[in-house]
This record gives C-alpha cells, sequence and structure tokens, in this order.
C-alpha cells in the first residue's frame, strides 16, 4: 500500500484530526484500534465514548487515548459527545472493531487540505474475513458509496468539524444515525471515497449469517423510507446492546 504523498505545490498541514470512538464492551478489540492509532503519523487526537461497557474497556482505553469520557448507551449520542470534546478541526469516527489503513490519518489531513470543495469522505470497506459473501457485500457496499456518495459508519465516516457542526452532527437516533448523517452530509457538499481499504470486524455477519445479515440490512433500510421511526427500527432489527461499538453477547 503506499504511502499518502504529498503533491508539490501542497503547504504543510494546518488541520488537526480527532478520532471518536464509540464502545460498548469492546475490551478485545479496541485496544488494537488504539495501538494503531497512537503508531501513526501525525498522531490524531483519540477521544473514546463509552456506552456503559461491563468487560473493562473503560479501563484499557485510559492509557491510550486523550479522553475517555461516558454516556448513554447509543452511537448517535456517543459520537455527538466525542464531537463536542474533540479540538481538531477534522472529524474522523471509527468503530472499535475496525482497522484503518497506516496512513489513514495522513490522507485524511492531505485529501480534505489540497481539496478545500470536499466537505468529507470515507474509505473502501473490507471485512477481516474472505468469504464469497461477505466480498460481495463489501464490493455492494462500496459500489453504493461510489454511485450514491453514501458510505456508512464502518468505513471510517470523516467530516469537516465545521460542516458536522453546522449540520446538527448525527441524529440521536439508536439506528441508522450514520445513514441519516451521511444523507445530510451528501447534500451539504461534495465527499470523497480514498481507494485504500477500511478493514472491520465480520463478527455480526458471522453470527447471524452472511445472507441473513444483508437482508437484514435492505429490510431496514426498507422499513426507514416506509416511515417507521429509528425505535421502531431498532426493536425490529438491532438490539441496543449492539450499539454504541458492537457486543458478542
Amino acid at each position: 500500500m503506499p504511502p499518502a504523498r504529498n503533491t508539490s505545490l501542497a503547504r504543510p498541514f494546518q488541520d488537526s484530526l480527532s478520532v471518536i470512538i464509540p464502545t460498548l464492551n469492546e475490551a478485545v478489540r479496541l485496544p488494537r484500534l488504539l495501538e494503531i492509532l497512537n503508531l501513526v503519523e501525525p498522531r490524531p487526537e483519540l477521544i473514546v465514548v463509552d456506552g456503559g461497557s461491563g468487560d473493562g474497556t473503560v479501563d484499557f482505553a485510559r492509557p491510550w487515548a486523550d479522553h475517555v469520557i461516558a454516556t448513554e448507551p447509543g452511537r448517535g449520542k456517543q459520537l455527538n459527545a466525542g464531537a463536542r470534546l474533540a479540538t481538531g478541526e477534522i472529524l474522523w469516527f471509527l468503530h472499535a472493531d475496525s482497522e484503518p489503513p497506516a496512513n489513514g490519518a495522513a490522507q485524511i489531513l492531505e485529501l480534505l487540505h489540497n481539496r478545500p470543495e470536499l466537505v468529507g469522505g470515507a474509505f473502501r470497506l473490507k471485512f477481516d474475513r474472505a468469504t464469497p459473501a461477505l466480498r460481495a457485500i463489501a464490493f455492494g457496499a462500496n459500489l453504493r458509496s461510489r454511485l450514491f456518495k453514501m458510505p456508512w459508519g464502518d468505513q471510517g465516516l470523516f467530516v469537516r468539524k465545521s460542516v458536522f457542526l453546522e449540520l446538527g452532527g448525527f441524529p440521536d437516533w439508536p439506528i441508522m444515525e450514520d445513514f441519516a448523517f451521511q444523507h445530510k452530509l451528501s447534500k451539504r457538499g461534495k465527499t470523497f471515497l480514498l481507494k485504500d481499504t477500511l478493514t472491520t470486524s465480520a463478527r455480526r455477519y458471522e453470527k447471524l449469517g452472511a445472507m441473513k445479515a444483508m437482508a437484514m440490512n435492505l429490510n431496514t433500510l426498507w422499513w426507514h423510507f416506509r416511515g417507521k421511526s429509528p425505535e421502531q427500527l431498532q426493536a425490529k432489527f438491532r438490539p441496543l446492546n449492539e450499539q454504541g461499538g458492537g457486543s458478542d453477547e
């Protein structure tokens, strides 16, 4: 994977980057992500927002993160709380079970530095398992992202903080908060899908079965467009203990 490069006309980066990670019982996976982010250059500000973990997630996070705070569970609430605390001009939202490219922070800074017309973007999706079904799901997600400018939260969304605040952040929904925010963001301005991949855990697809999980995603969208409330969708498709970072239970 080639490293991100400045063009000869680019000035040194002036913006700073804050990473916001919502968690709920992520003691197994979070340390790996925080280790990666502590080693990248330039190192971003790291904010972990916990939704009430009972497995020691907070204790694991404190030595690695700049800020560890607690909120009520719910990914939208957690992401907004982290964004309020962030000092960076660019916000990067990551799931605790994701692994970004080693030069992901530099790529984001370079892209938004050299392309001031962009309001944000994301990475291409890849799963940590390489079954035919999961490859097909990732292909569909990347195709959707390119054609409709609608990447979702497991692709490492990033956005200029000024734009994030202008749009009012994520809706306080228990489900589909990333879809709703990205819909607003795509109307606000241009976004960009970086070529490098962000690897995310296939645990939910393995737990439910890849085809069942994909059908559930499509059904969630279908019922959303039919006017069902986020609370109804959450009750039907995603228990609360899977919000805020995920759970293996």
